[in-house]
């Protein structure tokens, strides 16, 4: 999976950015991130907006990647903090993971 390293700094992120927030740089270069990380935070959405609630209920999980690198992701399976979980597709520039084992 492709993410992106400030030249300047150690911020990382997975989405372009015009600057780094921590140093206001505006180089930064193509690294490669892990698509498997673990599950850092969640909450599980029971009430969806109109547009998600054929899913619901579901996960919103902060899911580490790296020490530095946390993303949000979607996660429709149910998870609990410290599972593994692996990236599925980015559907709509959201990240879907799923568990790990359930490929």
């Amino acid at each position: 999976m492709k993410g992106y390293q400030c030249t300047n700094c150690p911020y990382e992120t997975m989405v372009e950015v015009a600057f780094c927030p921590q140093c206001r740089q505006q180089a930064f270069k193509e690294k490669e991130v892990p698509n498997i990380g673990e599950v850092y935070s969640f909450t599980t959405i029971r009430v969806a907006p109109p547009e998600f609630a054929v899913f619901a209920p579901y996960q919103v999980a902060l899911v580490s990647l790296t020490d530095k690198l946390k993303i949000t992701a979607f996660i429709q399976e149910d998870i609990a903090i410290g599972d593994s979980v692996i990236l599925k597709e980015v559907r709509e520039k959201a990240f879907v993971f799923k568990p790990v084992g359930l490929e």
